[in-house]
């Protein structure tokens, strides 16, 4: 990664995946002795090698390619550019606690640091680090802009003056109410003490540093919010995720990732013969054919709304595994006997490949993962830029794993929606997700449907197996994720994956997949339903109230379903136990007879 200056030295390093799930174009990435903001992707530069082909995901996004991250490899310039941010700086030394625009202080360039230039302060000739002020301000559409110190401390002084300021905590408690503003030719001096408080700042300035040092949207109507520097509500990423499946799963799809661009302006078998000649695409023409190169060039995904159906017929009817490699491989596996006829197909994934690409982020209130291009049109969520122009191409990661997949069976899934206990709790759930849309959405929206009962069985039972598989796989309950295939418009589906993937060996360990197997998966569902019943935290957790995550739960806490949050995608809403099995409270919900 690189600060986007005259010189561009490298000031620290990312992870791909970091890049996309939590450090992407408008986040704050704090190193040593340096903050900065991640640039738009404007000011990216990368390379047709690093190219990730999965047409269904760009086909979904409107978008033609998915690139890696850029990165510099040895001897050469490079990575993802970023910007100082907090551009207000701070020095340290106890006599000095200078609070300055960082073109007041020295950038040392081989060092990447900034030093203050005050030497009288510092006891002589030392030039000591300057750090980035930790408040900055925000609002809900993605706006950020450096704190107002200025317009702060001379609030009550009654006009600004040019005067240098000072920065000294004061610490008596610990407290914000410690540190003190002051500046040094007005005398006015005033406490940080209610910073925090709702409408203490002006209108929005509208503000977007990671698009350029100084862009701006003119006419933000929102509030500014004071926001720590590493505070976990200044940037969540939204991510849209696909699975590779057939045809796009063949080994050819994945040979021709890296000569995608040169293909694609190739129409004819000769052109692929003449630029093979000429050393254009390597040794590609030994392993397939010319034919067999132009079909996967042209086979390319339509417009797509919906991911998750495709991926759950796939499931169901997986292709078989005496053909090519493939980075799709499933196989059926017998289904536990005492399970009631409630689930009808089991599935080793032994193979998977997951695509995640950056769409945008929110600041304030948590975004999500795109299950369907829809739900961002129908929800009124202020996705930020992540571009100064539309984007037609995105950052992603290419990941690769394995996975336990089960369909319940749909007759005894609508069955036990139409019981009346479970449709007095959809309608209660109906109410509060209009609730919980209201607090977040302007009067002039069209509120979302709130998602069936059989999400939130779905949803339940995946968490719960994997609080359970991670005792007997070896995971961490970070490291496995779910995804879940719930009825979408005509679309009946009632699945779910339960998978990990990842860009190192981790995905490939082969200790998750073996849990599919009926002599050991039996005892894990038997076992993490028996968990269902009862948590440490009954009887508050089983009451009968839907609460919770948002308000949107109902026997669900820390003790007993929710997950870190890398692992569920609905950030641990839409969650009861009471769903799966009896629990103490709330009798007759149960989709499980007794195992």
């Amino acid at each position: 990664m690189s600060v986007s200056s005259a010189s561009q030295p490298r000031v620290g390093k990312l992870r791909p995946t970091q890049v996309i799930s939590q450090q992407g174009p408008g986040s704050i990435v704090d190193l040593p002795e340096l903050s900065v903001i991640i640039a738009g992707l404007d000011e990216w530069q990368v390379r047709g090698t690093d190219r990730i082909v999965e047409p269904r995901l760009e086909a979904f996004l409107r978008v033609t390619r998915l690139f890696r991250p850029p990165y510099s490899g040895p001897g050469t310039r490079g990575g993802v550019p970023a910007y100082v941010f907090p551009e207000w700086l701070v020095c340290p030394f106890y006599k000095c606690r200078m609070l300055a625009h960082k073109d007041n202080f020295d950038w040392v360039h081989y060092s990447g640091e900034f030093r203050c230039p005050r030497r009288a302060r510092h006891g002589g000739n030392t030039m000591v680090i300057a750090f980035p002020a930790r408040l900055m301000v925000a609002c809900p559409k993605g706006h950020l802009d450096d704190f107002p110190w200025d317009s702060w401390v001379h609030d009550k002084g009654g006009r600004l003056c040019d005067g240098f300021l000072r920065l000294v905590d004061e610490g008596r408690s610990g407290s914000i109410n410690d540190l003190v503003v002051s500046c040094r030719r007005c005398s006015v001096r005033r406490r940080m003490g209610g910073v925090f408080d709702q409408g203490v700042l002006e209108d929005c300035s509208g503000r977007r540093p990671w698009l350029g040092p100084s862009n701006r949207e003119i006419g933000c109507e929102e509030r500014s919010r004071v926001l720590l520097r590493g505070a976990s509500n200044s940037y969540f990423s939204i991510v849209a995720s696909a699975l590779s499946i057939p045809p796009y799963s063949e080994a050819i799809q994945t040979a021709i990732a890296q000569f995608s661009e040169r293909l694609e302006m190739l129409d004819t078998v000769d052109d692929i013969v003449r630029a093979s000649s000429l050393g254009r695409l390597d040794n590609l023409l030994s392993k397939y054919r010319p034919d067999e190169l132009l079909a996967a060039t042209k086979d390319k995904a339509n417009e797509i709304e919906h991911l998750r159906p495709d991926e759950y017929q796939a499931f169901l009817n997986p292709p078989g595994l005496d053909q090519s490699p493939r980075e799709f491989e499933v196989r059926h596996v017998d289904v536990p006997p005492n399970v009631g006829g409630k689930i009808t197909t089991v599935g080793a994934a032994t193979r998977l490949r997951e695509v995640r690409a950056l769409w945008g982020f929110t600041r304030i209130e948590s975004g999500f993962d795109i299950g369907e291009l829809v739900d961002v049109a129908e929800l009124d969520i202020n996705v930020a830029p992540i571009g100064l122009s539309k984007a037609t191409w995105l950052p992603a990661v290419e990941l690769r794993g394995e996975g336990i997949f089960l369909s319940l069976n749909q007759q005894a899934v609508h069955d036990w929606e139409g019981k009346p206990r479970i449709t007095r709790r959809a309608e209660e759930l109906s109410i509060k997700f209009r609730e919980y849309q209201a607090d977040r959405s302007d009067s002039n929206t069209q509120p979302q449907s709130s998602p069936r009962m059989h999400y939130v069985l779905l949803h339940s039972l995946a968490h719960s197996l994997i609080r359970r598989l991670c005792l007997n796989s070896g995971y961490s309950s970070s490291a496995l994720r779910e995804r879940l295939y719930s009825t979408s418009g005509d679309q009946l589906m009632a699945g779910l994956l339960i998978y990990t993937a990842s860009s190192d060996s981790e995905g490939s360990l082969g200790g998750l997949v073996d849990q599919a197997q009926p002599e050991r998966f039996g005892p894990v569902l038997h076992d993490s339903l028996q968990d269902a019943r009862l948590c440490a935290q009954d009887p508050l957790c089983g009451a009968d109230e839907i609460g919770g995550a948002a308000g949107l739960n109902g026997a669900a806490c820390h003790a007993c379903l929710l997950l870190p949050e890398t692992s569920c995608e609905a950030g641990n809403r839409f969650l009861d136990r009471a769903t799966l099995v009896e629990t103490i409270g709330q009798f007759g919900r149960q989709f499980f007879d007794e195992l």
